[in-house]
């Protein structure tokens, strides 16, 4: 091999690799809609950009307060419509007393829509609040209009058992058109009513149901001519019943006599 052949060898070992700019091609257009994309999310989250104008609240409302819907939900608006905290505007209606479920959802361009499912009451815990249709404890700052609302006496843990208990017993006093104003159910579990004529009914622990139909076999026929001079009935016997007579009361002889075996 010639001297120029040899230097012509070497240089060309001694070059540099060849670069291809071909990726190039399509790495500049996703860099570019990256970017795009960037100011997109930065411009929409921004707080002026579309901010929430309108709060339309949705509901069957009697105790709950419009206004104060509005205003709990004002105070956690932090954000525009895109990133204005949907879960967090629900936690803070639902923490109202008398909303019991609340779902809020964006409407476009620019109104959140709340939908608020009220409290129900169905009794009141003597000690504790409200009770709801589940027999859950709730206590609003208005306690107004409850006077109608049969009052439960006993441990908070025990409302749904009331709840309960308060369904059966009602149907069962649908028969002689009575309803159930005051239930206790004491530490021992224990049962007792009182009637919206003022009568107790005293059940105790066991077949408190069966108990109570007994009572119905007689009410209409032996009880309901002298109801008004009965204070109170004792169930907890396995043939009959126990009956407290009101004071000064007189002439019970003969209403006994017609009891025996009930």
């Amino acid at each position: 091999m010639s001297a120029r052949a040899k230097q012509a060898a070497y240089i060309k070992k001694k070059e540099l690799p060849s670069v291809s700019f071909r990726w190039m091609n399509w790495a500049l257009p996703v860099a570019v809609v990256c970017a795009i994309l960037f100011y997109a999310e930065s411009h929409l989250s921004h707080p002026q950009t579309l901010p929430v104008n309108k709060i339309r609240v949705h509901g069957a409302f009697v105790n709950v307060d419009e206004a104060m819907l509005h205003r709990a939900i004002a105070g956690v608006i932090a954000g525009g419509y895109f990133n204005v905290d949907v879960e967090r505007v629900r936690e803070v209606v639902e923490q109202l007393p008398w909303v019991h479920k609340a779902s809020v959802r964006r409407v476009w361009p620019d109104t959140l829509s709340v939908s608020v499912v009220e409290q129900k009451p169905v009794a009141v815990s003597k000690s504790f609040g409200l009770v709801n249709q589940k027999g859950e404890v709730f206590k609003p700052a208005n306690m107004s209009s409850i006077d109608t609302l049969p009052v439960f006496e006993g441990s908070v843990d025990v409302n749904k058992i009331m709840l309960q208990k308060y369904y059966e017993m009602s149907g069962v006093l649908a028969e002689i058109s009575r309803k159930i104003t005051y239930l206790k159910f004491d530490a021992r579990h224990a049962l007792e009513l009182r009637l919206d004529n003022g009568l107790k009914v005293i059940l105790g622990r066991d077949n408190t149901e069966i108990r109570l139909k007994r009572l119905m076999r007689i009410y209409n026929k032996i009880l309901l001519a002298r109801i008004n001079d009965i204070e109170s009935i004792d169930l907890r016997y396995t043939n009959g019943m126990a009956i407290g007579w009101k004071k000064n009361i007189k002439n019970t002889k003969d209403m006994l006599g017609d009891m025996k075996n009930v």
